[in-house]
């Protein structure tokens, strides 16, 4: 959910064909099918990589700007729109990562103002990296690739060796990333926690 100039604005896995967006000013009542882009969506994969298993969006205000990062065809992409309705496209109709497959994004902007992206690779199951973006936080900075979890408790491996969909914050100068662990079809899919 992103909450801009007084109304929230959730995003979420609901069309083959895109991004969908509903809007509310309260989080109790909430408007389906505001999006800017076709089909009432705020994007719409006429304007992405990919054309199918759209998912994990998450949208920030960045640069003047808003960014949507999200998985489309099992591969990082992000897209730009001047409004959080959209219609978001992405400027480049490339994954975010070009030569592998990546899912599960969110973007972290330290207090130092460097901005960074941890995602999941496709390495000996699913496992959790990050990299250090461009300031345009369009960009990876492939140089700075690094390794951050991977599935290694028994309750991670029941279905697969899976650790995904983390989501990053600092409080107290530490690090805490929540992720889930487990395969999502595993009644044993779980949330973990992860300290640095």
């Amino acid at each position: 959910i992103l909450y801009y100039d007084g109304v929230y604005y959730a995003y979420g896995t609901d069309s083959p064909n895109g991004i969908a967006v509903m809007s509310s000013t309260d989080l109790k009542n909430w408007t389906r099918g505001v999006g800017r882009s076709k089909e009432n969506l705020a994007l719409h994969k006429d304007d992405s990589y990919g054309d199918r298993w759209f998912w994990a969006p998450e949208v920030y205000q960045v640069n003047g700007k808003f960014n949507m990062y999200y998985s489309a065809d099992e591969h990082v992409c992000v897209a730009v729109a001047d409004h959080p309705l959209g219609p978001f496209v992405q400027l480049e109709k490339k994954p975010f990562f070009e030569n592998e497959k990546t899912i599960d994004n969110t973007l972290f902007i330290d207090d130092d103002g460097k901005p960074y992206m941890f995602f999941d690779r496709f390495h000996d199951g699913l496992n959790i990296w990050s990299v250090e973006l461009e300031d345009d936080c369009l960009h990876a900075k492939p140089e700075s690739y690094r390794y951050c979890i991977r599935a290694y408790q028994p309750w991670e491996r029941k279905l697969g060796r899976v650790n995904e969909g983390c989501f990053v914050i600092k409080y107290k100068g530490r690090y805490y990333m929540t992720y889930s662990g487990n395969g999502y079809t595993s009644p044993e899919y779980g949330i973990g926690c992860a300290v640095a």
